[in-house]
């Protein structure tokens, strides 16, 4: 007797694509429809209740990673101040489980894919973007967002907790005496800065204190012309919304002579290795990289399995790593 892996097989597709043919679904193309139909007819497959649902007892999974053009970029460009360290670790906790689980990843840019991509996938991973390609966000596949959150969109989301992250590292250095503390961050439409521009503001409007922001477009050049604004304002602390941003900062201070942690102190954000190298070592905001990846892939095959279906975002608390560009209070911990 002829088994669904056999039409699988015989069709050249995955058992969730047969599965998904049998249970009608719309999110195939007619081209795979008629391969799949061919194959159960010329196998006589008979299928039963229980091997129309086999897509949620399958041992091994195809998924489609589908990355923005920013990112691709970054992970084919240059790394001066490793910024592709956040997403390679990001792309090792992905890799990690799929490797454990006998999960196919296939890599594709927002531009080069297409409807034919989806042909014979289980679900869908997402990494940036501030909107979805439309071959993604009309597919009915299951699809999960990696460090970013659409609002409105109702797409499952893995992120790190960006205001929890600023908010909690803010309201330490003001604890410590700081008032004149500056955020510079990367443009607002990426909701990782903005998330964490609002956890900063939330701070220091708690305290009765002036939220002084300065945007730039994470060039060395609109970075030094932020950092100039900022400047003028006399800061404490400059608090930047990453650690690229952070690590050029650094290096402008010094080429302007101003002594870090002494005449103003400096944070980042993610916990790049750079920022635990740099002179002198910077302190940032861990963000749990390899863990958002690994736990974004789980909550798509839990997805893929129709376990727990309803859309919701998982956020990651951060940690406040404490390095030599602050002012260390007494008896605190490095890591808080």
């Amino acid at each position: 007797m002829s088994k669904i892996d056999d039409v699988a097989k015989l069709a050249g597709v995955s058992i969730a694509t047969v599965s998904r043919v049998l249970n009608s679904k719309d999110n195939v193309s007619i081209k795979t429809k008629e391969k799949v139909l061919r194959a159960i007819e010329e196998l006589d497959y008979k299928p039963s209740g229980i091997a129309r649902n086999l897509a949620n007892k399958k041992s091994s999974y195809n998924i489609g990673l589908v990355i923005s053009k920013r990112i691709d970029k970054i992970l084919k460009g240059n790394d001066s101040f490793g910024i592709r360290e956040f997403y390679t670790t990001v792309l090792a906790g992905i890799e990690t489980l799929a490797k454990e689980n006998n999960i196919q990843i296939k890599m594709e840019t927002f531009d080069n894919g297409n409807s034919k991509l989806l042909e014979d996938l289980d679900g869908l991973l997402i990494m940036g973007g501030d909107r979805l390609p439309n071959f993604v966000e009309n597919s009915d596949l299951p699809k999960v967002l990696v460090d970013n959150y659409i609002p409105a969109l109702k797409v499952d989301s893995v992120i790190s907790n960006g205001f929890d992250g600023a908010y909690y590292t803010i309201k330490q250095m003001i604890l410590r005496g700081y008032k004149k503390i500056v955020h510079i961050h990367g443009p607002l439409t990426y909701w990782g800065f903005r998330n964490r521009f609002e956890g900063y503001t939330a701070a220091m409007t708690e305290f009765g204190l002036l939220p002084q922001t300065f945007e730039c477009d994470e060039t060395p050049e609109g970075i030094l012309y932020a950092l100039n604004l900022s400047l003028s304002k006399k800061p404490n602390v400059i608090f930047a919304s990453n650690d690229v941003i952070a690590l050029i900062i650094l290096n402008f201070l010094k080429k302007k002579k101003i002594h870090v942690p002494k005449e103003i102190q400096l944070i980042g954000f993610d916990d790049i290795i750079s920022s635990s190298v740099s002179e002198p070592k910077l302190s940032t905001v861990k963000v749990f990289k390899f863990e958002m990846g690994n736990i974004a892939l789980n909550r798509l095959i839990d997805l893929i399995n129709e376990k727990n279906p309803h859309p919701a975002m998982i956020s990651l608390f951060t940690t406040f790593v404490e390095r030599d560009s602050t002012i260390i209070a007494k008896n605190s911990d490095q890591a808080i």
